[in-house]
């Protein structure tokens, strides 16, 4: 028996996927969040996942950290949700993560008070999965 095509845009999409995944290791994986430092505190780009089966760092999409949690996307509980695991996966305490715009949408920002740029880049490459940071 022979194996059943695929349609051609399938096998690319997957490939391209597969190759995305591999590529962002490290500090390199980091430095494609989008950081940017303002007075209080350094804003970070985060891609919500609401509604998931566990609070999960998944890794990078489109400039941003992408995170799935378990609360659904209704009365704001996915952004509480949201704000309790960046803050325990990057090891910051409650009180100083907090939603800085997209309160609504996907695509959030949230602000972490009181630390730098470069010590958020570090903070953010060890959060990440272990097979986005090093092979």
């Amino acid at each position: 028996p022979s194996k059943k095509a695929r349609p051609w845009y399938e096998s690319e999409v997957r490939s391209t996927a597969r190759i995305e995944k591999t590529a962002m290791t490290g500090e390199r994986a980091a430095s494609q969040v989008g950081l940017e430092e303002t007075d209080s505190g350094v804003l970070i780009n985060i891609r919500a996942a609401p509604g998931a089966a566990r609070d999960k760092v998944l890794g990078i999409h489109a400039n941003a950290l992408k995170i799935s949690v378990c609360a659904p996307a209704l009365d704001g509980k996915a952004n509480k949700a949201l704000c309790r695991v960046l803050a325990k996966k990057l090891g910051l305490k409650r009180s100083s993560v907090s939603l800085h715009s997209g309160k609504t949408s996907r695509n959030k920002r949230f602000l972490l008070a009181g630390i730098g740029k470069a010590e958020a880049a570090g903070i953010v490459a060890e959060a990440l999965p272990a097979e986005k940071r090093s092979r």
